[in-house]
Protein backbone atom coordinates (compact mmCIF):
# COMPACT_ATOMS: atom_id res chain seq x y z
CA UNK A 1 0.00 0.00 0.00
CA UNK A 2 3.14 2.18 0.83
CA UNK A 3 4.42 1.53 -2.55
CA UNK A 4 1.49 2.86 -4.31
CA UNK A 5 0.95 5.98 -2.50
CA UNK A 6 4.48 6.58 -3.25
CA UNK A 7 4.12 5.78 -6.90
CA UNK A 8 0.87 7.85 -7.00
CA UNK A 9 2.51 10.53 -5.78
CA UNK A 10 5.58 10.79 -8.24
CA UNK A 11 3.12 10.17 -11.07
CA UNK A 12 1.49 13.25 -10.20
CA UNK A 13 4.68 14.93 -10.19
CA UNK A 14 4.79 14.35 -14.11
CA UNK A 15 1.50 14.97 -14.49
CA UNK A 16 1.87 18.86 -13.59
CA UNK A 17 2.04 20.90 -16.54
CA UNK A 18 4.28 24.36 -16.63
CA UNK A 19 3.17 27.32 -17.57
CA UNK A 20 5.84 27.18 -20.52
CA UNK A 21 3.51 24.27 -21.96
CA UNK A 22 6.10 21.72 -21.35
CA UNK A 23 4.50 18.13 -21.43
CA UNK A 24 6.67 17.11 -18.38
CA UNK A 25 8.90 19.58 -16.02
CA UNK A 26 12.20 17.93 -17.59
CA UNK A 27 13.92 18.81 -20.16
CA UNK A 28 16.60 16.77 -22.74
CA UNK A 29 15.85 13.50 -24.51
CA UNK A 30 13.34 12.16 -22.28
CA UNK A 31 10.67 15.00 -23.62
CA UNK A 32 11.24 13.79 -26.92
CA UNK A 33 8.63 12.09 -28.48
CA UNK A 34 8.78 8.33 -29.54
CA UNK A 35 8.05 8.79 -32.73
CA UNK A 36 11.25 12.05 -33.74
CA UNK A 37 13.38 8.99 -31.43
CA UNK A 38 12.07 6.38 -33.84
CA UNK A 39 13.39 8.61 -37.01
CA UNK A 40 16.45 9.13 -35.23
CA UNK A 41 16.50 5.73 -34.52
CA UNK A 42 16.26 4.51 -38.00
CA UNK A 43 18.77 7.08 -39.56
CA UNK A 44 21.55 6.96 -36.89
CA UNK A 45 20.28 3.52 -34.59
CA UNK A 46 23.79 3.36 -32.73
CA UNK A 47 24.22 6.79 -31.33
CA UNK A 48 20.63 7.53 -31.12
CA UNK A 49 19.88 4.70 -28.61
CA UNK A 50 23.13 5.33 -26.63
CA UNK A 51 22.39 9.39 -26.24
CA UNK A 52 18.95 8.27 -25.47
CA UNK A 53 19.70 4.89 -23.62
CA UNK A 54 22.69 7.22 -21.63
CA UNK A 55 19.46 9.64 -20.40
CA UNK A 56 17.33 6.89 -19.17
CA UNK A 57 19.98 6.07 -17.04
CA UNK A 58 20.39 9.28 -15.61
CA UNK A 59 16.78 9.71 -15.30
CA UNK A 60 16.66 6.26 -13.67
CA UNK A 61 19.09 6.66 -11.42
CA UNK A 62 18.42 10.18 -10.02
CA UNK A 63 14.79 8.50 -9.45
CA UNK A 64 16.72 5.36 -7.53
CA UNK A 65 17.98 8.18 -5.43
CA UNK A 66 14.88 10.11 -4.40
CA UNK A 67 13.72 6.37 -3.28
CA UNK A 68 16.42 5.85 -1.38
CA UNK A 69 15.93 9.12 0.32
CA UNK A 70 12.22 8.28 0.97
CA UNK A 71 13.77 4.91 2.74
CA UNK A 72 12.36 3.22 -0.02
CA UNK A 73 13.42 0.00 -1.71
CA UNK A 74 15.30 1.38 -5.30
CA UNK A 75 15.02 -0.48 -8.44
CA UNK A 76 18.01 -2.70 -10.06
CA UNK A 77 19.07 -0.82 -12.93
CA UNK A 78 22.40 -2.96 -13.37
CA UNK A 79 19.94 -5.99 -15.25
CA UNK A 80 20.56 -6.50 -18.90
CA UNK A 81 21.13 -3.22 -20.69
CA UNK A 82 20.43 -5.50 -23.95
CA UNK A 83 16.66 -6.04 -23.11
CA UNK A 84 15.97 -2.53 -21.17
CA UNK A 85 17.37 -1.36 -24.82
CA UNK A 86 14.65 -3.26 -26.37
CA UNK A 87 11.87 -2.39 -24.17
CA UNK A 88 12.29 1.10 -24.78
CA UNK A 89 12.42 0.44 -28.87
CA UNK A 90 9.26 -1.61 -28.27
CA UNK A 91 7.73 1.06 -25.99
CA UNK A 92 8.38 3.90 -28.87
CA UNK A 93 7.20 1.62 -32.32
CA UNK A 94 4.23 0.92 -30.25
CA UNK A 95 3.36 4.83 -28.89
CA UNK A 96 4.80 7.13 -31.29
CA UNK A 97 3.28 9.45 -29.90
CA UNK A 98 4.18 9.61 -26.59
CA UNK A 99 7.28 10.86 -25.27
CA UNK A 100 10.47 8.59 -24.43
CA UNK A 101 10.45 9.77 -21.21
CA UNK A 102 6.85 7.41 -20.67
CA UNK A 103 8.70 4.23 -21.75
CA UNK A 104 11.44 4.77 -18.92
CA UNK A 105 8.82 5.22 -16.91
CA UNK A 106 7.44 1.78 -17.70
CA UNK A 107 10.89 0.26 -18.06
CA UNK A 108 11.52 1.45 -14.11
CA UNK A 109 8.48 0.17 -13.03
CA UNK A 110 9.16 -3.58 -14.38
CA UNK A 111 12.32 -3.57 -13.24
CA UNK A 112 12.77 -5.38 -9.88
CA UNK A 113 13.77 -4.10 -7.23
CA UNK A 114 17.35 -4.03 -5.57
CA UNK A 115 19.30 -6.50 -3.28
CA UNK A 116 22.26 -6.08 -1.63
CA UNK A 117 24.48 -9.10 -2.33
CA UNK A 118 24.59 -10.78 1.50
CA UNK A 119 28.48 -11.23 1.09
Amino acid sequence: MRNSKFAAIVWAMFLIVPSAGLAYPVQGLGATSCGSFAKMYQGDPDNTESMFFMWAQGFMSSWNMSVMAAKKTPRELAGPLVDQKRALRTFCAENPLKNYMDGVLELYGNLPYFRENSN
